[in-house]
């Protein structure tokens, strides 16, 4: 299970008319990603190849991006694939720049930082201020779309997906969810392993997007996106990992391997699988179907020849909720294509 993607809503990342990630504006709550999956997107023959049955799909752009999904990657339409249409909704944190000294009359360091959640806590008194309107008797309150998507994340329904890195990120993070008592899931988490007791006392998940990536600080040794995972178990937080990074969808099948990178730098290899398959599951709300195979739960598998942690594995057959589902691909075309052409 991926479990942060945008699998569906691009196909090809330098075509601007494929993607389909964002919406127009800073705050959109009311934004469903469910309803733009696309089903016959060729990336996800390619990932399912790979032993990837299910994803969380997530919007992107703004303070607000909208609400993600999970996904099962076989159907006709994006209603049979839905698992969970609600997931979470995604907010993408703002940056903060260094700590730097100032000169002159400039406003403190702390006032400007203040003024990035400036839109999101407009947007919280905003909805409160909404549904006591409309909660009074005798009310006659237009219906606001954009604030009443946000009534689940303000009745602990749905999480927030909070997309940060960097220390000061997650901090603001914790401490705004902490405010509005949010349910949170961190999604990136570069420097999480900085703030662990936080994170820790919290209670809050971590998505940790890749570990195919650069170290987030000049100072961090060369290995400290590889060994995340294993410093999160160590500290005993709760999490899983995502195949995000370049490329975006078309690399969502590299997610094995992801967590063969963990797996080399401190988790066993039971930890690494159960980090792709159970605790995605748990961590988004779908562990009562998929994640584990247990009676009573979807027959959502796959059977391969090997270790799937290893690029030599391939995948044989796979079932998504007990359907056999075709491995073919572009890939497998291609293959089949070229494979004749040598024969010749």
């Amino acid at each position: 299970m991926d479990s942060f993607s945008s699998l569906g809503l691009v196909e090809i990342d330098s075509v601007r008319a494929s993607i389909d990630t964002t919406e127009t504006g800073n705050i959109n709550p009311n934004v469903r990603a469910a309803v733009a999956f696309n089903p016959d997107s060729e990336a996800i023959p390619v990932a399912r190849a790979n032993g990837i049955l299910t994803t969380v799909i997530t919007p992107s752009g703004g303070l607000v991006a909208g609400r993600s999904a999970v996904m099962m990657l076989d159907g006709w339409t994006w209603e049979s694939m839905t698992l969970k249409p609600d997931a979470g909704m995604v907010f993408t944190w703002p940056r903060y720049a260094r700590a730097r000294m100032r000169r002159g009359p400039e406003e403190p360091e702390a006032a400007a930082d203040a003024d990035k959640l400036a839109e999101l806590h407009e947007l919280f008194h905003e909805t409160h201020a909404y549904f006591k309107a409309k909660n009074a008797e005798g009310s006659q309150q237009p219906v606001d779309l954009r604030l009443e998507a946000m009534k689940p994340v303000l009745d602990g329904k749905i999480p927030v997906l909070v997309m940060a890195n960097s220390l000061k990120q997650i901090q603001t993070a914790v401490a705004f969810a902490k405010q509005y008592e949010l349910k949170m899931i961190l999604v990136g988490a570069a420097d999480a392993g900085h703030c662990l007791p936080l994170l820790k006392e919290a209670g809050i998940p971590v998505v940790v997007s890749s570990t195919y990536r650069l170290p987030a600080r000049h100072d961090a040794s060369y290995d400290e996106a590889y060994a995340l995972p294993s410093v999160l178990q160590k500290a005993g937080i709760t999490f899983c990992i995502a195949g995000d990074g370049r490329f975006g969808a078309s690399m969502v099948r590299n997610l094995p391997y992801h967590a063969a990178s963990a797996a080399a730098f401190g988790l066993t290899e039971p930890q690494a699988l159960r980090a792709i398959t159970l605790s995605p599951a748990e961590i988004f709300g779908v562990s009562d179907h998929v994640g584990s195979l247990e009676v009573g739960k979807d027959a959502t598998l796959f059977i391969a020849d090997g270790n799937i942690l290893e690029t030599p594995t391939n995948v044989s057959k796979a079932y998504i909720q007990g359907r056999a589902v075709d491995l073919s691909s572009k890939h497998t075309q291609l293959n089949e294509k070229y494979q004749a052409k040598y024969k010749q």
